[in-house]
């Protein structure tokens, strides 16, 4: 910005999309504003909807999402508050009148299916093109051709693009090494944090479509990518990233060095994993706290780690295992009673979600960040100790990963097991024969960012294995994309997607009363000492709470609009505001882009760079400058203005899909 003007942005859609932040950060869009403000409201119903249109797995992302939108929500920069509860918020929703609520609150959800649910056409939320509803609507076109696919793997991705294949009118069958669903969310996140039976219940709902799953059925032993390209029209390779990182140090030889997947693979198969007293987990992401929180905790069964790793060996079902998120916590729920976690990373750098550091924190864990590997002290074959060095810093002054450690800086802990959670990669043992599709030096499925296709034109690929680890809502968008680039890729045609807007003035716009001194609740959980096992540690918010924490949503999809013809220049507005987000101004402190320098020319008849030069017109036009970022929707300015200059109006907008060419 120059050093005397104010640099102006004149708003397009994008804009008014974007200023609704939770929704633009949510990778499916999910329009997270609507849901919130429905459990504000008690209208539970029409909030799941909402939440449940554009993400097929809803249920699952109300427990372990990472929620981006939370990390976006603008509630966080309002006097340092902490942003709004969202996937707590959406759980709630889910509980009452998802696949997993006729178990749960049968009285609740009754029979009532997602197409009974009512769907409003005021534009009441901003639904994208791959809603549920949106793609039926496009399978409805007539013409279409039919088809079949091939998803590989039924992890997220791979759910989300046969849901969506399925919608589309296409035969998805779903191929999957192992003998049940849901890939690293099955085997990689601990049972404490995620509800299988609720899962098994989503997936069947996805099921019901007419999907078909064939379990027990590897790529490359059971029959070749080849023959599965000959037998469908197209292939979305969705298998995670199944192998764990090891590490290539002194004394890796040594027995009692696990690699962070086996470890959550076996735990969640149920079997007993002896990991000793002392427990040191390597890592810094949420798999490491993860391993540490389950190593607290004792086993369920009677087969030793070992044992599971030989049942479970690289031809069978531990090789189709994604490592998740969650290593260090599992460490507790395995018998350990001292479990430590060395990370690279400082407190400041480290990549888990603040959640899961705070928890493994409260569950007695102890987190030394700035520690890096060294060598593993062993006797007799076995793991004793492991040394560790200081670290200076991690990344070079190109921003390349590249640890710099102290010199002599060296310590020793004594321990009985060491776990290492650095990293996955892919087993790419299935396009074995394949020659058309080309692997990144990261060893990934090279693919279109924009259609997830690969280097074969009939092949797409999505989720960690096209991208690397990302979160589970990530992998549910690739299916999404996949979809729809399937789709054209057999229908031969491309998909446009249009956007309708709609604004209304909301003549009596009020916010709940104290809505700003609503403070997040911390969700609630059971006490440290009855977390054992595999009991959910997560309670969750009832219903009543959820709507406070709902109320303190900044509506952002709500705008302060003004009329420069009923301006009178009073400076009311500027006086009124609490937050100082309005200011007054001549044109010459104004500069921006070739949209504001048009906007003023035809404003005006003068360009504004002839204005910025002292051009007569600046002593007789002024501009409204808002901060968007600063705003509460308090609507004080609007209640201010003496000459209704100044609306309040709500922006909502539909994506609809067509067929072009």
């Amino acid at each position: 910005m120059s050093k005397d003007r104010y640099q102006v942005k004149v708003p397009t859609v994008d804009t008014w999309r974007d200023m609704v932040k939770c929704q633009a950060a949510c990778p499916v869009l999910t329009d997270s504003r609507a849901y919130v403000l429905a459990v504000a409201s008690g209208d539970l119903e029409r909030g799941y909807r909402i939440a449940r249109e554009p993400n097929p797995l809803s249920s699952m992302c109300g427990r372990i999402c990472g929620a981006p939108c939370e990390t976006a929500c603008r509630r966080g920069d309002i006097n340092e508050d902490e942003p709004v509860a969202m996937r707590p918020l959406k759980r709630i929703l889910t509980e009452r009148f998802g696949p997993e609520a006729q178990s749960r609150l049968p009285s609740e959800r009754s029979e009532r299916k997602l197409d009974h649910i009512e769907s409003t056409d005021e534009l009441g939320e901003s639904p994208v093109g791959w809603s549920r509803n949106m793609l039926k609507k496009l399978a409805a076109t007539p013409g279409r051709k039919t088809g079949s696919v091939a998803v590989i793997g039924a992890g997220p991705a791979g759910l989300s693009a046969a849901h969506d294949l399925r919608l589309l009118g296409y035969e998805a069958t779903i191929y999957e090494a192992g003998e049940q669903s849901g890939g690293m969310i099955r085997y990689g996140v601990p049972s404490y944090r995620v509800d299988w039976e609720m899962m098994d219940q989503e997936v069947q709902e996805i099921v019901d479509l007419g999907v078909e799953i064939k379990y027990n059925c590897r790529i490359g032993k059971d029959i070749t990518l080849e023959d599965l390209r000959k037998k469908h029209d197209a292939v979305f390779l969705s298998v995670g990233l199944m192998n764990g990182r090891d590490l290539n140090i002194e004394g890796r030889e040594n027995d009692g060095v696990i690699i962070a997947v086996d470890l959550l693979l076996n735990y969640n198969l149920g079997y007993k994993v002896d990991l000793g007293e002392k427990v040191i987990v390597v890592g810094g992401g949420d798999v490491a706290m993860d391993a540490a929180r389950t190593a607290l905790r004792a086993g369920h069964e009677e087969t030793t780690l070992s044992e599971a790793a030989a049942k479970h060996s690289a031809d069978d079902e531990a090789e189709a295992v994604y490592e998740a998120l969650d290593v260090a916590r599992t460490a507790l729920r395995l018998g350990a009673r001292d479990v430590k976690i060395m990370a690279l990373e400082d407190w400041h750098e480290l990549p888990a979600t603040q959640i899961e550091v705070d928890e493994a924190l409260e569950e007695g864990i102890a987190l030394y960040p700035s520690t890096g590997p060294s060598r593993i002290m062993g006797k007799d074959g076995n793991v004793v100790g492991f040394e560790t060095k200081d670290v200076a810093s991690i990344f070079d002054e190109n921003g390349h990963f590249n640890p710099q450690y102290v010199e002599n800086s060296e310590k020793q802990w004594e321990c009985d097991t060491i776990i290492l959670a650095i990293g996955q990669q892919a087993d790419l043992s299935l396009i074995e024969g394949t020659t058309d599709i080309e692997i990144t030096p990261r060893g990934f499925f090279k693919t279109d960012k924009e259609t997830g296709q690969t280097t074969a034109p009939d092949v797409f690929a999505g989720g960690d294995v096209a991208h690397g680890p990302r979160l589970l809502i990530d992998a549910i968008r690739d299916g999404h994309v996949a979809s729809l680039a399937i789709d054209e890729y057999i229908q031969n045609k491309k998909v446009e997607r249009n956007v309708d807007t709609n604004w209304t003035n909301l003549e009596d716009h009020v916010m709940p009363e104290n809505w700003l001194k609503y403070q997040r609740e911390k969700i609630p959980t059971l006490p440290v000492d009855r977390r054992t096992g595999i009991t959910q540690v997560e309670i969750g918010y009832s219903p009543e709470q959820g709507a406070i924490q709902g109320m303190r949503c900044l509506e952002c999809s709500v705008n302060t609009i003004f009329d420069g013809d009923l301006c009178i220049l009073c400076n009311a507005c500027v006086d009124v505001c609490p937050w100082d987000c309005l200011k007054i101004v001549g044109l010459d402190k104004i500069a921006g882009d070739e949209t504001l320098n048009a906007v003023i020319e035809e404003h005006t008849g003068v360009a504004l760079e002839d204005i910025n030069e002292g051009h007569e017109i600046t002593t007789q036009m002024a501009v409204m400058l808002k901060d968007d970022e600063a705003c509460t929707r308090c609507a004080l300015c609007a209640d201010r203005c003496p000459t209704d200059a100044i609306t309040m109006e709500s922006f909502r907008f539909k994506e609809t899909l067509e067929y072009t060419g």
